[in-house]
Parts: C-alpha cells; structure tokens; sequence
C-alpha cells in the first residue's frame, strides 16, 4: 500500500515538472554586439614532456584555435619538416570575435558566450606543456572568462586527466559572415 502512494506522489511531481517545463527552462543566451579583430602571434613551443615536429605543432595549435573559433586562421610553421626540433615555432594570425565598445569597430556580430573544453581530447593527451602555454599566450588573445585550467605538469610525464576550458564568444548564428 505505501509503496503505491509512494509511485503516484512521484508520478505527481513529475507531470507537474512537465506542465511547468517551461516556465523552469534555460533563458537564451544573452545577445552580446561583437566585431572580428586581427590577431598575430609568434609562439615557440618549449616543451619538456612532448615533443614536436614543425608540422606536429602546427596542426595541434589549428586544432586548439579551431576549436576557440578563430577565423581566417593561417598558421605558419618553421622549414624543418618531418623531423623533431628542439623549439619548434609557428606564426599564427586569425580573426578573433571580440565584445564592442561603445559602438565602435563595426560591422556589429550578434554573439554569446559559448563555453568550449580543450581538454581533455584524446588528440592531445599527455600535453600539458602545450596546454600550459597555449593558455598563455594564445587565449589572451580571445574574448574568454570563466577560464577553468586543472592542469599537473611533471616534467618527463604523460598525465592524462587534466583540463583547460573557458567561455568564448561565438557568433549567435552558425555560419554568420564576416563583413
């Protein structure tokens, strides 16, 4: 007997959960106005654990940026191919999605903050090195809060479970067109 009022006080609550939904249910994304800015960086990857070739660099880094939605992404590596170089280096310029400021800087982008994990990916584990400097030199150049970075470097080490992610801004329609 108790277990059957039991069963219709929770099938109670949960039709009242549906009726209500969607009273309960998440607001969209708050609207930001943003305007694509030029970015340029020269960055040297100076790595204890991994180690890169050129072209090993340049495709990890395409892939973190793509991942941050950066645009008309052209990353730059160093001549030495298909061999591991001490300090391998790319030159990245891109176009980043930044909040407007006082309305200047046109054309306007509706945007909203959008929350993007780089880490754990089975692309990169055992990268800390790189995640480590990738925080600081590259996701200065986003508009990004809310930055959570779980990372343990131990020199020599591949330590799988750490964790960079951040909120950036993305365009608030898929495929907007950069004018």
């Amino acid at each position: 007997m108790r277990s059957s009022i039991s069963s219709r006080f929770v099938a109670a609550v949960l039709a009242a959960a549906l009726w209500y939904a969607p009273a309960w249910a998440a607001q969209p994304p708050q609207a930001v106005h943003a305007v694509w800015v030029s970015r340029e960086v020269h960055f040297t990857y100076q790595g204890f654990t991994t180690h890169y070739t050129c072209s090993g660099l340049k495709d990890s880094i395409v892939h973190l940026l793509s991942r941050l939605g950066a645009r008309d992404l052209r990353v730059r590596d160093c001549p030495v191919r298909n061999q591991i170089v001490p300090f391998p280096a790319v030159r990245v310029t891109m176009r980043v999605l930044v909040p407007s400021t006082h309305g200047k800087g046109g054309p306007f982008v509706a945007a909203h903050w959008r929350r993007v994990r780089l880490y754990p990916s089975t692309y990169l584990r055992g990268n800390c090195d790189l995640m480590t400097e990738f925080r600081h030199t590259f996701l200065p150049l986003f508009a990004a809060r809310n930055i959570r970075m779980d990372v343990t470097c131990v020199p020599n080490q591949h330590i799988i479970g750490n964790k960079l992610s951040a909120d950036v801004l993305t365009p608030s329609q898929p495929g907007a067109a950069l004018r």
